[in-house]
C-alpha cells in the first residue's frame, strides 16, 4: 500500500510495510510551504500520476512510470502558459484533464478545458460549450472520460444558478457531450426538506465523485462560504436519484461505486454513507470503531485521508492507518506512525475503477 505522507520536511512518497511507514523519496517540488494543498495520487494503466504543487509547470501534476515514484516529472506547461490551472483528474489510460483560465473561487476556475494524453508533449484543447462548468473526472472508458460539473451559468456568482450535470469527454474526437440525469430530479429525506436553511439539490454544481455501471456518486457544496455539503447517488438505468445533506462541520473525503452498483462516500468526520442503485442513503458512524482500534479519544478520530483500494476502505487518522471492509466492519490497524507525520493521500485506482491497485 502506497501513500503520500507530509511532515516538517515536506511531502514524501511512502509505503506501508511491517506496521510502519517507509519513505521512498520526496515528491519533487512539493515543499513544506505546500503541505496544506489538496493532493491525489492515481496508479493507472500506464503508470503513476500525482496531483501536487510544482514550480516547473503551471499544472500541479507529476507523472512517472515507476511504482516507487522515483521518476516523477512535471507535465508540460499549458498553451499560452503559465496561467492559473486546475487539474480535473486522471483517466484509466493516464490521460489528464485540466481547466485553464480565470480563478473566481478557491479550487474553482472558469476557463478552457485541455487534455494531456499519457506521454504527449503538449496539451490539446477540448472545445467546451459556453454554458458548461467542469469540475472532476469521475470515470473513464476507452478514450472517453466522464466528468461531473454543471450547466446553465458557469460564471454565475451563485451555484444555485447552475444545474448538476455529467459529461462524456471524447479526448480523441475533441467533443463534450452531456449525459442525461433522471428527469424527475433528486429525492430528499423529509428532515432535509424541513431544515430552516433549506437546500434544493436540483440546483448546484457536482464537484467530485465516481461513476461506474450507470451509477454516479458525487458531492456538491452550498451556502455563502460553501459550508454545506450534499451527497448525490444517481442510477441512470433505473432513474433513481437520492440526496442527503451532511452536518455543517463535515465534508466528503472520498467516494466510490462497486461492481454491485452500490455508491459509497466516507467523510472527514468518520461517517460512511451508502446507497444501493440510487436508493436512499444509509449512514454508518465509524468514529467509535476507529478510536477503539487506534486507542485514542473519539475527538481525535477525524480523518486525514481515505481511500477505496483493493476492495477495502482505508482510513488515516490520529497517527495510524486502518483497513476495513467496504461496509466499515472487520477493521484492523495497518500501521502506526505517530503524530510527527500525516498521511495526506492513498495511491488509488482511477475514479470509477472497481478493481484494486
Amino acid at each position: 500500500m502506497s501513500v503520500l505522507v507530509a511532515d516538517t520536511a515536506g511531502v514524501s512518497f511512502a509505503e506501508i510495510r511491517a506496521g510502519g511507514l517507509r519513505r521512498l523519496g520526496p515528491v519533487p517540488g512539493d515543499t513544506r510551504g505546500a503541505i496544506g494543498t489538496p493532493r491525489r495520487a492515481v496508479r493507472h494503466e500506464r503508470g503513476l500520476s500525482v496531483v501536487a504543487r510544482v514550480q516547473e509547470s503551471d499544472v500541479p501534476l507529476l507523472t512517472g512510470r515507476s511504482a516507487d515514484a522515483s521518476d516523477l516529472r512535471p507535465v508540460p506547461v499549458t498553451p499560452g502558459g503559465p496561467a492559473p490551472a486546475l487539474v480535473s483528474g486522471v483517466a484509466a489510460d493516464g490521460t489528464a484533464l485540466a481547466v485553464v483560465g480565470e480563478r473566481r473561487y478557491p479550487e474553482r476556475l472558469d476557463g478552457d478545458l485541455y487534455a494531456l494524453p499519457w506521454g504527449a508533449d503538449a496539451w490539446r484543447p477540448v472545445p467546451m460549450p459556453a454554458d458548461v462548468s467542469m469540475m472532476w473526472v469521475v470515470g473513464s472508458q476507452g478514450t472517453t472520460v466522464h466528468v461531473v460539473g454543471a450547466t446553465g451559468a458557469p460564471a454565475a456568482a451563485s451555484v444555485l444558478e447552475m444545474r448538476p450535470a455529467l459529461f462524456a469527454v471524447d479526448v480523441a474526437g475533441g467533443t463534450v457531450t452531456e449525459l442525461p440525469l433522471p428527469a424527475q430530479g433528486p429525492a430528499r429525506p423529509l428532515r432535509d426538506r424541513l431544515l430552516p436553511a433549506g437546500i434544493d439539490p436540483s440546483a448546484g454544481r457536482l464537484e467530485q465523485g465516481a461513476f461506474h455501471g450507470d451509477v454516479l456518486v458525487a458531492n456538491a457544496s452550498y451556502g455563502e462560504a460553501f459550508e454545506y455539503e450534499v451527497l448525490h447517488a444517481v442510477d441512470r438505468r433505473s432513474g433513481m436519484w437520492s440526496t442527503v445533506r451532511l452536518r455543517r462541520d463535515d465534508a466528503v473525503a472520498e467516494q466510490y461505486v462497486d461492481a454491485a452498483r452500490t455508491a459509497y462516500a466516507v467523510t472527514y468526520g468518520a461517517e460512511l454513507w451508502t446507497s444501493r442503485a440510487g436508493g436512499p442513503w444509509r449512514r454508518t458512524p465509524l468514529r467509535a470503531r476507529l478510536a477503539g482500534l487506534l486507542g485514542v479519544p473519539e475527538s481525535r478520530a477525524r480523518l486525514n485521508a481515505a481511500g477505496f483500494v483493493g476492495g477495502r476502505l482505508l482510513l488515516a487518522a490520529a497517527g495510524g492507518v486502518v483497513a476495513c471492509a467496504l461496509d466499515g466492519t472487520a477493521g484492523r490497524v495497518l500501521c502506526r506512525h505517530g503524530d510527527d507525520a500525516r498521511v495526506r493521500a492513498f495511491v488509488q485506482p482511477p475514479a470509477g475503477a472497481v478493481d484494486g491497485a
